[in-house]
This record gives structure tokens, sequence and C-alpha cells, in this order.
């Protein structure tokens, strides 16, 4: 018989249909909510993580270790803007640094999420990029007025007012604590160190002799982290130097100088893909693994908790990844491949790219990436499909798409793109991918889920 003919049936369908008509006008239920929506306060983190990016590209002095620590402090801020909001018991940072002093919320006051966070990133980072260019600034006052717009169209102006105020003491405190860190604070203003003198002898890193800059950020080691102990993510020992063809060095050396004698098409476009840090033309490899944040949250739409907790973490984790990879790179002053093949192999070898004026063990991609992985990979899973459109449509480099099927591939294809790229040894990109992942699992476990009630 058809269900249809059923008379139990008919009325089931009806008080279902019924039901389903009134969750649909509370927004319980539809077709969007199906769709996974963008939630408007994730939609405009989204607006406020790729703002961030085009102020580090364009911005004067803000390289890798710099960006890095812009984000860790602002995935902080926004956190702690958006906890008492939240609501549910979700856990502060604040005791962990007991010099942040951050603003309680007014108990009488009603605070709207998307303008607190508006509020709260606006006023941080127009902080943090002081130095901006004027076109860089007007856009984000631009940014800050649409989404200032689009709440005053929901809420009353009480409201509005109260939870901008809310968010700029927020954006105020986490900044004034930022300046507490003689180290990290601007350090974009204080990048090259003429007065640092490398050690001398033969296996040491030396400015290049093409591109003579002096050491960027030597003491950056000494910064502050924001969860991990530097001295317990020192890099490993490195083999004693020598230039003799059985030696470690020689090997990996002339791995690199091969690899470069040509670069084959695959491993041009590897190199290109992931070299980043061009300042004025692309962002810096911290600022990377944002952009690939950003990509996530777009394809995933997870709920607003989800997604602060994503930029908290991979914030802290890009940052103490910095911190900890600077203290190795000037422990060991180890020589670049470039200086190292010019004196035993070719004299006239050029990478394609000028090498960096720091030294070279551990990788600094290699750490960022291995470390923003890891926490990605706790978050989202071990397997998981992404296409990364971070240079989608540029023309002055190789920036087509690539497909990966987790976090940890694009970590290590990113670590093993310097070798290809000219700048690293292999045991740079092993050891910094290393390092890496054991830090991201310590940011990985800091606790901010709910407490129990």
């Amino acid at each position: 018989m058809h269900i249809l003919s059923n008379k139990k049936s008919i009325i089931a369908i009806s008080i279902a249909g019924a039901l389903l008509a009134i969750l649909a006008w509370r927004g319980v239920f539809s077709v969007k909510n199906i769709a996974k929506k963008q939630e408007p306060a994730v939609a405009l983190m989204l607006d406020w993580y790729k703002y961030a990016l085009v102020a580090e590209r364009f911005s004067e002095g803000y390289r890798p270790p710099v960006v890095a620590r812009v984000y860790a402090y602002m995935g902080l801020a926004g956190w702690e803007a958006a906890r008492p909001v939240i609501g549910g018991g979700f856990q502060s940072l604040a005791p962990r640094y007991p010099e942040l002093k951050l603003p309680l919320p007014e108990p009488a006051a009603r605070y709207h999420l998307p303008t607190v966070l508006n509020a709260c990133y606006s006023n941080y980072l127009q902080k943090m990029f002081m130095t901006a260019p004027r076109s860089v600034e007007q856009e984000r006052n631009e940014l800050e007025a649409k989404w200032a717009a689009t709440a005053l169209k929901s809420i009353d102006s009480t409201t509005f007012l109260a939870s901008a105020e809310f968010g700029k003491k927020i954006a105020l405190a986490v900044y004034n604590w930022s300046a507490t860190d003689s180290i990290g604070h601007q350090g974009n203003l204080h990048l090259y160190d003429k007065n640092y003198t490398p050690p001398a002898g033969t296996s040491y890193w030396q400015p290049c002799e093409d591109f003579p800059m002096p050491p960027m950020l030597p003491h950056w080691g000494e910064a502050r982290t924001f969860v991990i102990k530097t001295e317990d993510h020192l890099a490993a020992p490195l083999p004693p130097f020598s230039m003799e063809p059985q030696s470690p060095y020689y090997v990996q050396a002339l791995e690199v100088f091969t690899m470069n004698s040509p670069l084959s098409p695959e491993n041009q476009w590897i190199a290109e893909f992931w070299s980043d840090d061009f300042p004025g033309l692309t962002y810096s490899s911290a600022g990377r693994w944002i952009s690939i944040s950003n990509q996530v949250i777009e394809q995933e739409r997870p709920n607003v908790e989800k997604a602060l907790e994503t930029y908290l973490r991979v914030g802290l984790a890009l940052s103490d990844a910095a911190v900890a990879c600077w203290h190795s790179k000037y422990h060991y002053n180890l020589l670049r491949p470039e200086t190292f093949i010019r004196h035993t192999i070719q004299p006239d070898w050029r990478p394609i790219v000028h090498t960096p004026s720091f030294p070279a063990y551990p990788s600094g991609h290699a750490m960022f990436s291995a470390a923003a992985a890891e926490v990605l990979t706790q978050l989202y899973g071990k397997k998981y499909e992404l296409t990364d459109r971070s240079h989608e449509g540029r023309t002055e480099f190789k920036g087509t798409p690539r497909h990966f099927h987790s976090f940890y591939e694009m970590a290590f294809e990113n670590a093993s793109s310097r070798i290809a790229l000219g700048v690293h040894y292999r045991m740079d990109c092993d050891e910094g991918t290393r390092l890496g992942l054991n830090i991201g699992k310590e940011i990985a476990a800091v606790p901010v889920a709910k407490l129990e009630q």
C-alpha cells in the first residue's frame, strides 16, 4: 500500500512539515543552516586576518619573526575579547601571564560579539602596524566602518558603544603587555643589528657577498614566548664541521647544488610556491600559515569558538617557533649553502634568490610550517584535503594552486622547498620540522576549552 494512503503517515508528515516551518522561521533549521553559512563573527575574523596579510606585506620591517609575534598577540586579543561575550566557561589565558592586566566586562552591559571583535582587531592592528602606508591604514578604517555599519542595522547604539569600548580596551591591554617585551616589541623598527659580529671561522655564517645586509634579529631568541621554554627547544648539536667530500656538510651542499643544476619544472614550482617573505611582493613565511588557516576557516565554516581557537593556537605556535628558531640559529651560526658551495664546489654559483641575512640552522620555514601544521592537525584531523590558493593568479612567480591531503604534507613540502630554493641544507629542514612539530604539540595541549561545570 502506498505510504500516502496511510492516514497516520499523512498526519506525521504534516506535523513534521509544521515543525520544520517553525524551526526555519526561528533560524534553527533552514537551507542556509544546512549549508553551514558563515557566522557573522567568523566572517568578520576572516576579513581582519586577510587585512593583516595585506598590512604585513606592504609595511616596512615585517619579517617572519616579527609577523609571527603580531599574529600571536592578535589571536590572544581576539580570544580574550570574545570569551566573556560567548560565555560557557571558556578558559582565559591571562592567568598564565601575570603582567597581562585585562579589563573586566561591565556587569550590566550588553555586548555584541562582532562589534567587540571589530573594535578589538582594528585598534590592535592600528598599533601593531603604526608604520603602515596610508593606503593600508585607509583600508583598515574602511573595514572597521563596514562592520560597524552592519552592526548598527541590528543593535541599538548603547549596545554598540559598550561593545566597541570593551573591544578597544582589550586591544589596548594586550598591546601594553606586548610593550613590556623589550626584545620583541616593535621589532620591525630594529631588524638589523650592525653591532652584532658573527663569530669568525670557516663554519660560521657571514653576510652574503652579493647582498651584504647586517644580521637580522640576532637577539630574537631572547624574546617572550607564550607557552614553551626556549631552552627546551634548542636544535640538536651539529656534526663536526668539515669541507671534505665525505663530510655530511659537503654531501648536503652537493644535494643543493645538484638539485639546482638546473631545477626541474616541479622543483621550480615548489620552490616558488613556498618561497614567500619578499616584502612588497608576498607576505611572510609565518603569514603563509595564516593564509592557509583562512582557507581552512572558509572551507570548514566552523563556529565562532573554533575559529577563535584556530587563530589563537596558530598564532602562538608561529611566534614560539620563531623565538626558538632564532635562538638556535644564532647559537650555532652555521654558514649557508651558498657560501659552502662557492668555497668547495663552484665559485660562481648562486641560488635562485638572495641568501637571507641570518644563519642557516635550523630552517625558519620548516619550523613555522611544522608548528602550525601540528596545531591545525589537532584541530581538523590528520587527513585533510586542501588546495592551497595562497598565490593563485600571481604572474611574478608560479603560484599555481597545489592540492594536499594533510597539513603534514604541506609542512614537509614547505620545508623541502628551501633545499630547492638553494638556501638551506637538508639538516636545516629536518631539524626545523622536528622542533616545529614538538612546539606545535605543546601549543595544542594548552587548555582553553569549556571548564567543567
